[in-house]
């Protein structure tokens, strides 16, 4: 129980993209964890609630909305993952509901943020 704990605070706390069959990769067995990528996500996605994370990557399909990746087309030279991006920005006022949240890959997730900066 303490391991599935550290894990939930290192994901929802501290912003690393560790996921489970349930957060992201559906592919995995049950009780398996995978650190996605060598990098934490955003301050403000920190707080999403698992619940809304999981319905949003449930009705995105597991796929990013801009490019349609998905984690069935992973290799090992391809490090990106799966993020949520808040459609009107958080620091903006804008809520972790799964109305203003969206599934992206790292790689349109960054151009997005370097386009709307």
């Amino acid at each position: 129980m303490e391991w599935a704990r550290r894990v939930r605070e290192l994901r929802t706390e501290l912003g690393w993209p560790i996921v489970t069959k349930s957060t992201g990769r559906p592919d995995l067995a049950i009780g398996a964890y995978t650190l996605e990528a060598d990098r934490q996500g955003y301050e403000h996605d920190r707080k999403i609630p698992d619940n809304i994370r999981r319905e949003v990557l449930r009705r995105d399909g597991y796929k990013c909305s801009e490019c349609s990746w998905s984690h069935e087309e992973w290799n090992p030279s391809d490090p990106r993952h799966l993020e949520l991006h808040h459609i009107q920005y958080h620091a903006k006022g804008g809520k972790n509901t799964k109305e203003n949240l969206q599934t992206f890959c790292t790689v349109c997730h960054d151009k997005i943020h370097k386009v709307k900066k």
